[in-house]
This record gives C-alpha cells, structure tokens and sequence, in this order.
C-alpha cells in the first residue's frame, strides 16, 4: 500500500531490519564506578584509572573487530567518561596514551578522531584553537591517505556503522566550521580589527589554503566512493539484480569500505548544498533507493535524518515543492516517533534541533504548494499548534518576512569557496544571505498565486476583466493583459518536476495544485478538483489507511506484551 507520505511505507518504522544500531546499556562497562570523585586534573599526562582500563579494552576490542563490544564502548562508555572526567576538558593527548596500546598507530589516528571531536562538542566549540583545526585536518588526511592508498583487503578497520556515519559526518562538520573560522577572521581584518593574534591566524590561513579546501573535501569524498565499489551495488540493487543489504550486512573489512562510500554518497549531497549547487547534490544520491522495505540509511539515525533534511531543502530550493513536502513529513514523523528513545544519547540535542528546522521548513513550503500530499496529521496538528504555526500564517498572507524568518531558522549554514584574502569582496559575500535572497525572489513571483487560487477555485467559468476587477492593486483594476500574465505564472509555477520512483533528479512533469484551467478568448474555464466527491473518498480512505499504519506498531506491542 502507498501511503500518504507517497513512496515511504509508514508500516517499515516496526520493522527490525531497519531498526538503528544502538549501544546496549546493560552491557555497556561501568568504568565511571572506578573512580569515586569527578577529577578533570589540570595535569594533562593524569589519566583516571578507569580511563586506562576503557583505552585498554576499546584497543583489544579494536583489533579483535568486535563491533558489538566497539559500539558498546564508543556510543556508551565513552559518553560517560565525558561527562564525569572530561566535561569542560580534553581527554588525555595521543602521546599519553601511546604507552597504553602499544603505539598501536591506526588506533591512535581514530583515537585522535574522537579527541577532536570531543573538542569540538564542549562549551559549543569555544576551546577549539587554530591548532586545533589544523591538527584535526592532518589527522583526517592521514586516515583517509592510508584508506585509499591501501588496497582494500589490506586494510585493518572494521567498525560499527555508527561510527563510520560519524567519522563522514564530523569531517564535513569540521569543514563547515573552519570555512565560517575563515570567512569571520576575514571580516576582521577587513575591518582593520587591531589584535595580534587576529592578524597572525588569518596570515597562516592565507598562506596555507589546503586546510579544509573545499576541493580537497569533494576529491576525498568521490575517492572514497570510487575505491568502496559501493556505486555498481546500489545500481543492481535499485534495478532488482541483487539486494544492497544483503550485501553491506556482512561484516568486515569490505563492509567497512562500502558502508564508507555510502554515507560518502549522502556528504556530498550535504557539501554540495552548502555550497549552494543543488543540482550537483540531489544528483549525488541518484543511486540511493528510497522505495526499498530495508533501507541502508535506517542503520544510523543521524544518517536517516541528515539524508532527508538536505534532500527536503534541495529539491525545496529546485521549486519542487510537491516533493519537498514528502520528504520533510516523512522525516516529521520519524522523528516525532523515535526522539523519547534517544532521551539518554547525546544525540536527543541534534535530533530536537533538526526537528525544529524541519517543521520551519515545511511551514514556508506548504504555502507555495496547495497540494499537500497527505501528511500525517500528528505532524500538521504539531505544526499548527507550535510557534512555527504563527509564521506559516503569515507566510499564507504574503508576509516576506515570515519567509525571511524561517528561511534563516531552518537552513544549513552555507559556505563560500572563495579563499583569497587579497580580494575583499570575494570573501564578505555572504553565502547565507545569497541562498536567502535566491529563495525571497523566488516566493515574491509567488505571492499572488494563493489569490488567484482562491478566486479560480469559486468558478466554473470566469472572465478575464472580472477576475481582474476581483485582483485590485492600490485601488485600481488590474488590466487584463497583467491577469493573463499571473494565469500564465500560476501556470509554469505549479508545473513543477515530480519524483516517480526512479532516480530523484528526474520527474514527470505536473501540476503542483488542485485547480486547473484553460483560457480561451476573453473566458477561463476552470475545473477544481477539490469538489470532486471521487478524490473526497479517495482522500478520506487514505485517510484511515494512513491511521492503521501509524497504529500498527503500538498495536503489535500491546499484543507481545499481553502474550
């Protein structure tokens, strides 16, 4: 059954093949009990005798490719070490705890992944340095030199999917940091911003233009989508030669590099969208199959979410709107279901943020596209009863600065790939207020679409002159060769691209809206769709069988737990 959410079945959320890998608490190594007092020691060589015995076993299980006992110790004991010894903190440097796994040197290049990251997250990233940047940067370029520069049975790395997702997704998170970094110290010293330290970073960023290079991201990524062969797997499997998950559900070596090129697949959607090419980011996953029962981006939940809020704001962005809204209900829904079963991950932050972004979206989308496709009404009555509800209403009135407002609130912070600190206005440009001003163009052609909407929608048949007589601007009539313009404008922009199953870059052509019309001579004959008592039915069964997949799951736990 195609639900209302188009292509996405809502019954797979009870399905454990694509239930996310999680942690198991109660296997999780208690290693915070060893320690009776917090003790985040200002000597950097101390480590708490708990955190030796963690380092210890997270290297046995390291090179025992034990992926249970790593996701375990990565996503649970190393969260609460954190939080009690290294909170506002470092964790002990990579020369300190070298002695401890035996200078065991691919352990320590992703023991020095970890590091940074953790630097990053405490105190919002107000302790991370120039150095710290520049050292993380020569950290992921060695990880990923010895990834394609060792043939790929050679290579001795087998992790959880979880932290692959990680290790793609911080490294375009850092990207994103250090081009904001870059894009602030060249404000400042555009406005002769007096301060040494100031002056010595942007001379060093100046000079050294490889750090965090937009080119080097995009060369890394598509390498590593080349080396995976993850490409011909996922074109079989969306051509129903062969199963992609069976495939990537081994574990091993080779699963490591395919599970690598795959969440490569979804950062190039995301680092081509900052960058403001959506045509280049909705193509990036071409190959990925949405329609499939299991699902490869279900594995990890930041994954699932970050696939379908960039690829919701992409084809946003293209104008097809129709399509947008399929993405962010279905990513809504998601969400709303799983968010109280992160409550204990570090995650539930990420997760409530991205919720809150995804409903802006929708609530400036709805307004450009009558057509609503039938989403789940938890999701529109959540909408309407939230803040965002009051903006979308302004939005529905015409308001620019509504769509202004929640443009902001819920798109990604872009970045420029401009470098040269010598030419000042190649680097203020800001990239955020370009995609805003590319978007508010595009609404402001739109603002009279919901008008003519409304009068068509009232009429069988309509003249031009009355119609015009009904669109007074400033008091007068509006003449008749203006209201066969906005027709021929509400026309090509509600004919919009719409996904068919295939790939998403592609779609028929159609039309976004419920009123159609054609004008012939001085007469526009309309036929509304709404007032047909057949898509009435229609949309009322869809209704209920949009409620019995949404119930399934809560049903099918009460019965195991009567039973």
């Amino acid at each position: 059954i195609m639900s209302g959410l188009g292509f996405f079945d809502q019954e797979e959320i009870a399905d454990r093949a694509n239930s996310p890998e999680t942690p198991s608490f109660h296997r999780i190594p208690q290693y915070a009990q060893d320690d009776q007092t917090s003790n985040e020691n200002p000597d950097t060589a101390y480590i708490p005798e708990s955190v030796r015995k963690f380092i210890v076993d997270f290297r046995k299980a390291f090179r025992s490719k034990d992926t249970a006992a790593i996701l375990n110790l990565y996503a649970g004991a190393f969260c609460e070490l954190s939080e009690k010894h290294y909170k506002s903190a470092h964790w002990p440097k990579v020369e300190v705890i070298a002695p401890l796994v035996d200078t065991d040197q691919l352990f320590l290049v992703l023991y020095k992944e970890m590091y940074y990251r953790h630097i990053y997250s405490i105190c919002s990233g107000q302790l991370v340095s120039l150095e710290d940047r520049v050292e993380s940067f020569q950290n992921y370029f060695n990880l990923f030199a010895y990834l394609l520069k060792t043939d790929v049975d050679q290579i001795q790395l087998d992790l959880p999917n979880q932290w692959i997702w990680d290790v793609v997704d911080e490294f375009i998170w850092q990207y994103n940091d250090f081009a904001r970094f870059r894009a602030k110290l060249v404000q400042k010293v555009n406005l002769t911003y007096n301060d040494e330290e100031v002056e010595k970073n942007a001379e060093f960023v100046s000079q050294q233009r490889d750090i965090w290079s937009t080119v080097y991201v995009l060369q890394t990524l598509n390498a590593i989508i080349a080396k995976s062969g993850i490409m011909p797997i996922l074109q079989n499997d969306k051509q129903g030669n062969a199963s992609a998950s069976e495939v990537l559900d081994k574990s091993g070596t080779l699963h490591f590099m395919r599970m690598m090129g795959y969440y490569s697949l979804i950062g190039l959607l995301r680092v081509h969208t900052l960058l403001g090419d959506y045509h280049t980011a909705i193509k990036s996953v071409d190959v990925i199959d949405f329609t499939k029962r299991i699902r490869l981006f279900s594995k990890v939940v930041g994954c699932r979410i970050t696939l379908f809020y960039y690829t919701g704001f992409v084809l946003m962005m293209l104008r097809r709107y129709s399509d947008a809204l399929k993405f962010f209900g279905h990513l809504l829904t998601y969400i709303n279901r799983i968010k109280n079963t992160y409550t204990r991950f570090s995650l539930y932050d990420d997760i409530d943020k991205k919720r809150e972004q995804t409903y802006h979206l929708l609530g400036m989308t709805l307004p450009l596209c009558p057509e609503r496709h039938g989403i789940d009404e938890v999701v529109l009555s959540a909408l309407k009863g939230d803040k965002v509800g009051d903006r979308m209403i302004r939005c529905q009135a015409g308001e620019l600065e509504a769509f202004s407002e929640m443009f902001k609130c819920a798109c990604p912070k872009f970045v420029t790939i401009a470098t040269n600190f010598a030419d000042p206005a190649s680097n203020i440009a800001d990239p955020l207020e370009h995609q805003h001003n590319i978007f508010i163009n595009e609404v402001k052609e739109q603002l009279l679409l919901p008008t003519i909407r409304s009068y068509l929608s009232l009429y069988s048949t309509i003249s031009v002159d009355k119609l015009g007589s009904f669109m007074e601007q400033e008091g007068l009539k509006v003449p008749a060769h203006l209201v066969r313009e906005y027709l021929l404008r509400f026309k090509h922009k509600t004919r919009q691209a719409v996904w068919t199953g295939a790939k998403l870059s592609e779609g028929e052509k159609a039309g976004a809206t419920d009123v159609v019309f054609y004008i012939e001579k001085d007469m526009v004959y309309v036929q509304n769709y709404t007032s047909s008592s057949e898509v009435q039915q229609r949309s009322q069964a869809q209704y209920f069988a949009d409620q019995i997949l949404y119930l399934r799951p809560c049903l099918e736990q009460l019965t195991t737990r009567r039973v």
